[in-house]
């Protein structure tokens, strides 16, 4: 059991120590005069326990076999294997090494303790020694313990929730950080005398790959802030940029306002630590071709002033629910759903004659009876080249004309990076920022770069459907370089150009660069690679974003390689000169290699199973014409996409292989987020009260003190626009 005891050291005696019983008396003496509220209780440690090991260790006897003089008293006035005995054991010091790396990963002392708990119930192999490690506090601490574990993790690695502490904290985070080298971050602390606002700016290592490697990072950049990630409700700014790969951030900064000139403070900040390359080389001061926000007049005005170059738009979900929740809220009971589809046909218009004649026509129509309408609409419409899509045409858009992509990504931070739990204070949400959203992104670029397809869950539309509905022979080569043409489908007169290597059409829907059938079918064909389609990606483009996730490649370039890459005649050259490098054993496997050749050669044998296919297609019933028919659908389907594709439909004849199942998209991009701040906590419904000593001295409170901002309370809503609209409820 563990003992404790005292020890000396002498002349002649040189190691004396006596242990005693945790639950004797002396014990209980060395922990002080601690007063013990009921004497009486069964869960009191002390039961005078007189057992002692004592240790003694003499100078002459050093040089003597046995030298150390053990002296054993085991008179135990209790059971040493019980339960109750072994709930009292000192913890061992490797199980709060485990707990405090499970603190480190963002668990709860709750969280943390059931973790511990189950990895003891499946380690262990036998019944009885299972009940004994869950009984031992040593492997197995109580509640009690792991909380205050937890605390002094809080106080040593977090700092204080806020003020100076906290930001002392925060400053020897941030120099660790930016001292690996890859990473940079840049931090201003908050100070209530100066009027200098929390800004803590980040560019992790994955971040600056995206800007190096990504085109679509230097085309488009979506801005968007969040709050409630910790108790003092700071907002994060997220910048992120989509792909293929669904989103993927360019940076982020953290502000305890969201004021034009904190928001402006903070992107000078962030231009100074992103790296020269930024935004596909064209630099941080330069800046994205477009950003796209939702309509808040402070964070558009210092997107203007510190990249006046970028073309600022508005995501267009975020007008039309503004737009629907002021109609709602007006004296327009009658009208709510026609003003709303005049303005839908005001905003989608695709040429801006088409825009001015749906604008004429709402005029006419509701500016007379609605007079507060036309006041507010005026207003709106001097702003239209923000939010109407006739302005777009021109622009390289890609299809994305609202800001799911960054609302879906701070989905992600809340319920996935934090766990959909508050942080304990700033420093805390640095390092989520820094180490578990940084892994989260980087597992889900290795997924695809290792082609693991079963975990992704991408936009339909990224898989190419409706590729093969386009005929491949008609599709012709242009005399410029990269260009294509296109039969239509509907339209055999009418032919579309494909430029790959910008990746547009000429159709409608890829006229700003969006993906289409057009540029899938020319992928395919061509064996073009090209950001807008996941199927063309080559080995390049696996290593690509392997790199991007990890900034580093598989030593080995064949690791990258497709399984099913087509049998070239080199290969074939240069199979035959490695077997006559290997002896003997080459030319038997040469001889076999030319039995094989010789087999497929031989055409006879699938001639004669090709006449009896004939003969059950002609006397066989309904039923058999049936299923060769779908059989012969399948296998020029196979065939029209590649050869590869053909042999291994052919090998495997199975639903997984089908070339004509339609892959079905994953559950649809929800528009709005629910966040934590749009759920009432308990305690929200009233106001605080602070305690009197710092109601007394409020003069002299920490001016690194943050104040907490307020959060809204708002009722949990259908974000469903259209639904909405029809059922004329707000949104």
């Amino acid at each position: 059991m563990d003992t404790i005891g005292n020890t000396s050291q002498g002349k002649y005696v040189l190691f004396r120590e006596t242990r005693h019983c945790i639950h004797s008396d002396t014990v209980k003496k060395k922990q002080g005069s601690r007063e013990v509220k009921r004497q009486n209780s069964l869960q009191l440690r002390n039961t005078s326990c007189k057992a002692t090991i004592h240790l003694r260790l003499e100078s002459w006897r050093v040089e003597l076999s046995h030298p150390l003089e053990v002296n054993i008293k085991f008179t135990h006035n209790h059971v040493i294997n019980s339960a109750e005995s072994l709930s009292f054991r000192r913890v061992n010091e490797k199980v709060c090494e485990k707990f405090l790396q499970l603190f480190k990963d963002g668990y709860s002392p709750a969280s943390a303790m059931y973790v511990h708990e189950d990895e003891l119930y499946l380690s262990s192999t036998d019944e009885q020694d299972l009940l004994v490690l869950l009984a031992d506090r040593a492997n197995n601490p109580d509640y009690d313990y792991i909380a205050k574990l937890f605390q002094k993790y809080r106080e040593t690695s977090l700092g204080d929730r806020n003020g100076s502490l906290m930001f002392r904290r925060l400053v020897d985070v941030v120099n660790e950080y930016n001292s690996s080298g890859r990473e940079k971050a840049i931090l201003q602390e908050y100070d209530s005398c100066t009027g200098k606002a929390l800004i803590l700016c980040v560019v992790t290592g994955l971040m600056s790959r995206v800007h190096e490697k990504i085109s679509q990072s230097g085309e488009i950049c979506y801005v968007d802030a969040s709050a409630s990630f910790e108790p003092l409700n700071t907002s994060i700014t997220l910048l992120c940029t989509s792909c293929a790969v669904r989103a993927l951030p360019l940076g982020l900064f953290i502000t305890s306002d969201e004021l034009e000139i904190t928001l402006e403070k903070a992107l000078n900040l962030l231009k100074s630590i992103l790296p020269q390359h930024a935004f596909f080389g064209r630099g941080p001061l330069l800046g994205p071709k477009i950003i796209l926000t939702d309509d808040s007049s402070a964070e558009c005005n210092a997107l203007e002033l510190c990249w006046p170059e970028g073309i600022r738009l508005l995501c267009s979900f975020h007008v039309l629910q503004a737009f629907w929740r002021w109609l709602h809220n007006s004296k327009h009971k009658e009208d709510q759903v026609t003003i709303m589809a005049k303005m839908k046909e005001i905003l989608y218009a695709q040429t801006g004659s088409d825009m001015y004649t749906h604008y004429d026509k709402f005029k006419q129509q509701f500016y007379h009876h609605y007079p507060q309408l036309r006041k507010h609409f005026e207003l709106l419409w001097k702003r239209r080249c923000f939010w109407a899509l006739s302005f777009r045409s021109e622009l390289h858009m890609r299809g994305n004309n609202i800001n799911n992509y960054i609302e879906r990504s701070f989905g992600i931070l809340k319920d996935i990076v934090f766990a959909r739990t508050q942080a304990y204070n700033c420093v805390q949400v640095f390092q989520f920022v820094t180490t578990t959203m940084e892994r989260f992104y980087a597992l889900r670029l290795l997924s695809l770069a290792h082609r693991h397809t079963g975990h992704l869950r991408i936009a339909k539309h990224f898989l190419c459907s409706g590729w093969n509905t386009v005929n491949m022979d008609t599709i012709q080569k242009s005399n410029v370089e990269h260009e294509f043409y296109v039969k239509s489908v509907n339209n055999a007169n009418l032919f579309y150009t494909v430029n790959s290597e910008i990746s547009t059409c000429i159709c409608p829907i890829s006229a700003s660069g969006a993906p289409c059938k057009h540029q899938g079918t020319v992928s395919v064909k061509f064996h073009i690679s090209t950001f807008n389609f996941l199927p063309s990606l080559t080995s390049s483009d696996r290593m690509l974003y392997a790199y991007i996730a990890l900034g580093y490649t598989a030593k080995d370039n064949s690791f990258y390689a497709s399984l099913h890459a087509e049998f070239t005649p080199q290969d074939q050259e240069s199979l035959q000169v490695t077997m006559k490098k290997s002896g003997s054993n080459a030319s038997n496997a040469s001889v076999e290699f030319r039995d094989s050749i010789e087999e497929v050669d031989n055409t006879s044998t699938f001639i004669d199973f090709l006449e009896e296919i004939k003969e059950d297609y002609q006397n066989g019933d309904v039923q058999l014409r049936t299923a060769l028919n779908k059989l012969a659908e399948r296998y020029k389907a196979a065939k029209m996409k590649s050869v590869p594709r053909l042999v291994s439909f052919l090998y495997d004849m199975n639903r997984d292989l089908d070339p004509t199942i339609k892959i079905k998209s994953g559950p649809m991009i929800r528009v709005q987020v629910e966040s934590v701040k749009r759920r009432k906590t308990e305690g929200s419904g009233r106001k605080r009260k602070l305690p009197a000593s710092i109601i007394k001295d409020k003069e002299n409170l920490d001016p690194q003190a943050i104040p907490s901002r307020k959060t809204k309370q708002a009722s949990k809503k259908e974000h469903n626009l259209s639904k909405n609209i029809l059922k004329n409820q707000p949104n």
